[in-house]
């Protein structure tokens, strides 16, 4: 198989990967250093975008692939932004182009605000 074909799909983890991934980000939860945490669905090859077509949300519904240069912006945003600080969140592509929803910084005070749920799901 292609590798672009392979990074461009949803990842399919074992029961197994799945809950050793989880059990990862319980230990670092409760570790009492600060982190952010990022759930992609998977990589493509694509260029990186502006931050408008990047979606950040607490919940893995409707969540595609992203590219690794925008994965890279928002890794690099979340080091210096404080409303980044002890988050759990999924990254994905926006559905529509141009929906301008502020900078990633912007994106990280936003689900700061947001309501806190009791626990995101674990990975799918």
């Amino acid at each position: 198989e292609n590798l672009k074909d392979l990074t461009s799909t949803k990842v399919h983890r074992t029961p197994e990967e799945t809950y050793f991934k989880y059990q990862g980000e319980e230990i670092i939860k409760q570790s009492g250093l600060s982190y952010t945490i990022i759930r992609v669905s998977g990589f493509n090859e694509s260029p990186s975008t502006d931050s408008s077509a990047v979606r950040l949300q607490k919940t893995n519904e409707n969540i595609s692939p992203v590219s690794r240069a925008d994965l890279s912006q928002v890794i690099a945003s979340a080091l210096l932004e404080p409303n980044a600080c002890n988050l759990v969140l999924y990254m994905t592509k926006s559905n529509q182009r141009g929906v301008v929803d502020g900078d990633v910084f912007a994106k990280f005070a936003r689900l700061r605000s947001e309501k806190e749920e009791d626990e995101l799901p674990p990975f799918q």
